[in-house]
């Protein structure tokens, strides 16, 4: 079943939003988010986004995804629809 990926900007379930992203792969100027990259937490601050679910790496580290979490527990919510990933 395919998810849209996660991009700079994302929001999660804790609220807040991903912070940066370390790819060189983007979506409408928007950068891809990966394993590893930073995310705030209105719950428990900095965080990194933890173990992607993507067959699609970009730099050795998987992209996220919609419905991916972040090392606090929060569940990732893609903004767009226009590319999955599987």
């Amino acid at each position: 079943m395919s998810k849209p990926l996660i991009i700079v900007g994302d929001s999660h379930s804790h609220g807040g939003n991903v912070l940066n992203s370390s790819a060189d792969m983007d979506i409408g100027g928007k950068l891809v988010a990966c394993e590893g990259d930073e995310a705030l937490c209105h719950v428990h601050g900095l965080t990194k986004i933890g173990a992607a679910t993507s067959n699609i790496t970009c730099g050795g580290r998987r992209v996220a995804c919609d419905g991916d979490r972040l090392a606090c527990g929060a569940v990732l919510k893609a903004s767009q629809d226009a590319v999955d990933c599987f």
